[in-house]
């Protein structure tokens, strides 16, 4: 069986009939031209402080012609079946994010190399220009879960376990919810595999690079990923995975507010150690936030959301809310549960500290369809 590319943005790539043995994936094809430059696929995945040493080199991943497979010791009808749908990350850094001062590091993980992934991934079911492998079947379901083989398994093979689980344990919980009986499979068990020495044939494969995805000098890796189409329900159907038991006070009805007015959200960083309003700003955005309200012309929710919350609670909240505002942080992740507005009033409002400026939330605003303000950030002027 022949490795095809089905898919591919820099630094995220789904592959059908994907060989690997002790570290190498080899991509075997009579059409070698078909593949992308491999730097683009995969590199050396760097730890901390050697990200500007991040490359790419021949024992991390080669194709090859089926006539050269059996010279390089190959034997492809004595390969051992990774059944099903594998996402793969390579990425020993950012999962949880290196920080001691923010709780919750929900972002690398989930916004960048998990949704740039089934962005991937998703894609095949609206590409005309993709060729889908057989697996992907039952066109006329409504569910983006219904139409695409399950996912088997997600693999860190550079990460052990306490470098996915970040503080707030939002990366594990977003997961078990979304995927509860998907497993996860950590380095350990990943050089395990490869000390056994044999060739293994993954079914089907998005490998997921962080560096790779930074190979076009993107902002951020999953830029050229977020660039593909998608089904409208890409985000919404894990929405509804993330709220199917939610049982709490939070209204789920008219999420779009189709007969209801606008709910604007105001999360607080006022409490954490670092990145805050000026004590006076924050008092007077509340006053002008309430006045709204007051006038009549919103519904206007304070938050600050803390380790100790429900987590669904959160996502919950924030699938009603139309208009999400908050400091730069990773709480701002939560914007990817909201419901775009009825009356496409849907916005986010983030605030940037004096001479930042960076594209993290807008980049995930605009995939999923919604305006994104930055507020301040290279304005010296902001309090």
């Amino acid at each position: 069986m022949e490795t095809s590319v089905i898919a591919h943005a820099p630094g995220f790539t789904l592959f059908e009939n994907a060989y690997w043995r002790n570290h190498t994936w080899y991509f075997v094809s009579a059409r070698p031209w078909a593949f992308p430059e491999l730097p683009m696929v995969m590199t050396n995945a760097p730890d901390y402080g050697e990200t500007s040493s991040a490359m790419f080199h021949d024992g991390l991943a080669k194709v090859v012609l089926p006539s050269e497979t059996e010279d390089m010791g190959l034997n492809i009808d004595e390969v051992e079946v990774v059944e099903g749908t594998t996402f793969f990350f390579n990425d020993k850094i950012y999962l949880k994010h290196l920080s001691v001062i923010e709780y919750t590091q929900v972002y690398h993980l989930v916004g960048e190399m998990f949704l740039g992934s089934w962005r991937v991934y998703t894609s095949v079911l609206v590409n005309p220009f993709v060729k889908s492998p057989q697996q992907i079947s039952q066109a006329n379901a409504k569910s983006i879960f219904d139409r695409l083989p399950p996912i088997e398994r997600f693999i860190f093979g550079q990460a052990p376990p306490e470098e996915m689980y970040d503080r707030g344990r939002m990366n594990k919980y977003f997961l078990d919810r979304v995927f509860p009986n998907v497993p996860l499979e950590f380095k350990e068990s990943w050089q395990a595999r490869a000390n056994t020495l044999k060739l293994f044939r993954f079914d089907m494969v998005v490998i997921a690079d962080r560096w790779s995805g930074h190979m076009m000098r993107t902002s951020k890796p999953m830029d050229y990923a977020f660039r593909l189409p998608v089904p409208p329900n890409w985000v919404s159907d894990l929405k509804e995975r993330m709220l199917a038991k939610y049982r709490g006070p939070v209204s789920l009805q008219d999420p779009s507010h189709a007969n209801s007015k606008p709910v604007v959200t105001y999360l607080s960083r006022q409490e954490a150690f670092h990145r805050t309003l000026n004590p006076e700003t924050h008092k007077e955005l509340i006053v002008g936030l309430k006045a709204l309200e007051e006038e009549g012309l919103a519904e206007v929710q304070i938050e600050r959301f803390t380790d100790t919350d429900p987590k669904d609670e959160q996502a919950a909240k924030l699938s009603r809310t139309t208009i999400f505002v908050g400091l730069h942080g990773n709480g701002l992740t939560n914007l990817i549960w909201m419901t775009p507005d009825a009356y496409g009033r849907s916005a986010i409002y983030e605030i940037q500290q004096p001479g930042m400026f960076t594209e993290d939330y807008a980049i995930l605003s605009e995939a999923l369809g919604i305006e994104h303000w930055i507020i301040g950030g290279r304005d010296e002027e902001l309090e």
